[in-house]
């Protein structure tokens, strides 16, 4: 049976029904449908949300929605065929002609309704693809302020305007090889995607950069460490944690992390979040450690680890 993508106007109800059983099916730990669903809604409405209905023979067999993610294809988003569709082969074939109607599929979504764990790996993986998952930390309010460690030698302050190349650097050899730098690439090479990541940082690509809020650890003269904040949806988000790669495990991380903290809660910004790989044990540890807890996660995500070529989970703290 051959699918095909139908754009979400032909059936706006019935795409709406779908896009909504495809977002229930994928609820991570602690996402709520309510608070989602607004916005898939009005992306399918107004037509700014890519995707459409697979169909076949006319007949409805599921939604599929996507993103762009730069030169390594898209991002898949909502994947879903209907309880009578859902099989290894269909979404096989859905995969296709995704791929057919959108180009590369660099990320794609799980779990897959309907399939069980090990039938949705087994798929996944003959496709080239490798698992990964996300989960957001909060830093409570009522949690005490992290103290910090004396470093010979190192100086912690808040981000400056000037700090933007050398912040570029530190974050190219910090996020090389790790997958963590391939969720946000827009540029192959990675240095230029490091000058990018960082002039997106500055200029409020991500929200208002928030300075005290952000600190870096200097070291004669060089930058090995930063705790990277923007104001984003109202929230004070820990965008980015780095730490020079032969300092990793030093407790750098935790010392431009602590600072940057104090600072947030001084400027009464509340609530304080972060993203975070799993798998990422050191990172995890590090945040638990300093007060932080999950909120919502693990997503249950998959790379094609074709092209997507990852040192994961990385090494240490960054």
């Amino acid at each position: 049976m051959t699918l095909s993508v139908v754009p979400f106007p032909v059936d706006l109800s019935t795409s709406l029904g779908l896009a909504q059983e495809a977002l229930r099916s994928r609820l991570a730990p602690g996402e709520k449908l309510e608070e989602l669903w607004p916005s898939v809604a009005s992306g399918i409405r107004t037509g700014h949300m890519n995707g459409g209905l697979l169909r076949s023979a006319g007949v409805a067999h599921g939604v599929v929605t996507w993103e762009p993610t730069g030169p390594l294809g898209v991002a898949v988003r909502l994947l879903y065929l209907t309880p009578a569709n859902a099989n290894s082969a269909e979404y096989g074939s859905a995969l296709d002609v995704t791929e057919r109607a959108a180009g590369p599929i660099a990320f794609a979504p799980g779990p897959l309704a309907g399939l069980s764990t090990e039938d949705e790996s087994t798929l996944m993986r003959t496709r080239g693809f490798a698992s990964y998952g996300r989960s957001e930390m909060v830093f409570p309010p009522t949690a005490s302020l992290p103290s910090p460690s004396p470093f010979p030698d190192v100086h912690v302050r808040p981000v400056r305007a000037d700090d933007e190349s050398r912040l570029a650097r530190l974050h190219e050899h910090a996020y090389r090889d790790h997958l963590d730098r391939y969720l946000a690439v827009e540029d192959l090479d990675p240095d230029r995607d490091a000058d990018r990541q960082l002039r997106d940082y500055f200029s409020g690509r991500y929200g208002e950069l928030l300075s005290p809020g952000s600190s870096v650890a200097e070291e004669n003269g060089r930058l090995v460490a930063a705790a990277i904040t923007t104001r984003h949806t109202g929230r004070a988000l820990i965008v980015d944690v780095m730490t020079e790669p032969q300092r990793s495990g030093a407790g750098l991380g935790r010392l431009v992390l602590a600072d940057a903290v104090r600072a947030l809660r001084a400027r009464a910004e509340s609530p304080i979040v972060l993203n975070v790989t799993e798998g990422n044990d050191p990172a995890i540890r590090l945040y638990s450690r300093l007060g932080f807890v999950r909120t919502i996660g693990p997503t249950q995500e998959w790379y094609d680890a074709r092209r997507i070529r990852v040192t994961f989970p990385p090494n240490g703290d960054r």
